[in-house]
């Protein structure tokens, strides 16, 4: 056995700093854009809709309000509300609804095939303009990403057996949003997204008392007690309400034995590193979309190669954290390569779809952003899959409101 050598010291939390969108963009102001953002929350996610949205924002926490404070500086800005616990498919068609208005359809032989109702819960619409003349800039976190290129596939190319499906005497005929032809989406911005899979997620057998512990610390933070309403998991197509009287540690319980859990119609097998691989295939990067996005490394390097959480990782981070920091799984670049993560996702899997067009940018090298390109930003060192949305551990609000103003100065910056 060779001889095992010292852990290096982990190296200071990186500040994520805000993209120069005037040298990146490079274009007159004639050519801007005013398109509103919305930011697309990802795996255990909640809206401002909901009591807990209420208490603890998913964008910002307790102590912030990412949302509020890109309005405040003339960034039109919505928070999208989504199921924490759904499949990519049935996010994306809840994040279609959240934005024009309706009630969400999730295709009539998408729900056959998976034994769930067709139709879900109804949004009022934040943005009932949304069209080609009236885009949006959809910012993603975590499931986010891949949840935002699900939308994104469904709106430029439908889906051909939802448009096929011919309606019965008693049935609604097909959702548009299955008819494609729609370039709706002007950017897309993933934070630590999980465009690859997710190593965490391939424990089947464990994943699910990790999605637990997220809801209960998620809670705690939020200083709700075991028997106050928590927040909607949004699986009525699944047959899940909250009962009346109902705290969210039974509610957990509850949606955690769903039958959704044993279908590949949930965040569970869509998290996996093999899903991954089959959407990647079928969501394809448009080239009528600006790409770019952010991965973080909350590890430093330990003896033999392996990868260990820094300090200041978030607790319930740290054993998915350093279980990926000893991954042996060969995927895309190797091994190795996966190793460093945010406590749940490998820096890999957060920097673009593998086989997609992309690029690397350069600190401090002015580009040219083009369409159907995969912009990769430096990856932030000591962080982590948590406090790039919220403010805890040694990150603060104010960093973080200079980071997403950053990105909204950029995505504002592109041509229209």
């Amino acid at each position: 056995m060779p001889n095992a050598r010292k852990s290096s010291a982990p190296p200071a939390p990186h500040v994520p700093q805000a993209p120069h969108a005037a040298s990146h963009a490079g274009k007159s102001s004639a050519t801007h854009n005013r398109y509103p953002i919305v930011l697309v929350h990802g795996m255990c996610g909640w809206g401002r809709d909901e009591i807990f949205g209420q208490h603890f924002r998913y964008w910002g926490g307790a102590k912030g309000d990412i949302q509020e404070y890109l309005n405040s500086k003339g960034y039109e800005t919505f928070t999208a509300s989504m199921g924490p616990l759904s499949s990519n498919w049935d996010r994306a068609c809840e994040l279609y609804y959240f934005i024009r208005g309706g009630v969400v359809d999730y295709g009539a032989v998408h729900s056959a095939r998976y034994g769930h109702a067709r139709y879900g819960r109804s949004y009022p619409g934040v943005f009932p303009q949304w069209s080609e003349a009236h885009k949006v800039h959809l910012i993603g976190h975590s499931m986010g990403g891949p949840t935002a290129r699900t939308l994104i596939q469904l709106l430029e190319h439908g889906d051909p057996d939802e448009a096929a499906f011919t309606p019965g005497s008693h049935e609604a005929p097909t959702s548009d949003l299955f008819k494609g032809g729609k370039k709706w989406v002007h950017s897309l911005t993933s934070v630590a997204g999980v465009q690859n899979g997710a190593l965490t997620a391939d424990d089947y057998d464990s994943f699910p008392l990790v999605l637990r512990d997220i809801f209960y610390s998620a809670a705690t933070l939020a200083g709700l007690g075991g028997k106050e309403p928590f927040f909607d998991f949004n699986l009525q197509h699944w047959g899940l309400m909250r009962e009346e009287g109902e705290g969210h540690e039974e509610y957990i319980r509850r949606a955690l034995q769903r039958r959704v859990w044993k279908t590949n119609d949930g965040c569970i097998y869509d998290l996996s590193t093999v899903a991954a691989h089959f959407q990647n295939t079928w969501a394809t990067t448009s080239d009528n979309v600006y790409y770019a996005s952010y991965a973080i490394d909350g590890t430093f390097p330990g003896p033999q190669g392996i990868r260990v959480p820094t300090p200041n990782m978030n607790p319930l981070l740290k054993p998915t954290g350093a279980a990926v920091g000893l991954n042996e799984k060969d995927l895309g670049g190797g091994f190795a390569a996966w190793r460093p993560n945010d406590g749940l996702v490998s820096v890999p899997s957060a920097q673009f779809p593998l086989g997609h067009a992309h690029a690397f940018i350069e600190p401090g090298k002015p580009f040219e952003p083009e369409k159907g390109v995969w912009y990769v930003h430096p990856t932030l060192m000591g962080k982590d899959h948590f406090n790039i949305v919220m403010p805890m551990h040694e990150v603060t609000i104010d960093e973080l409101n200079a980071f997403y103003e950053g990105i909204a100065q950029y995505n504002h910056a592109l041509p229209a």
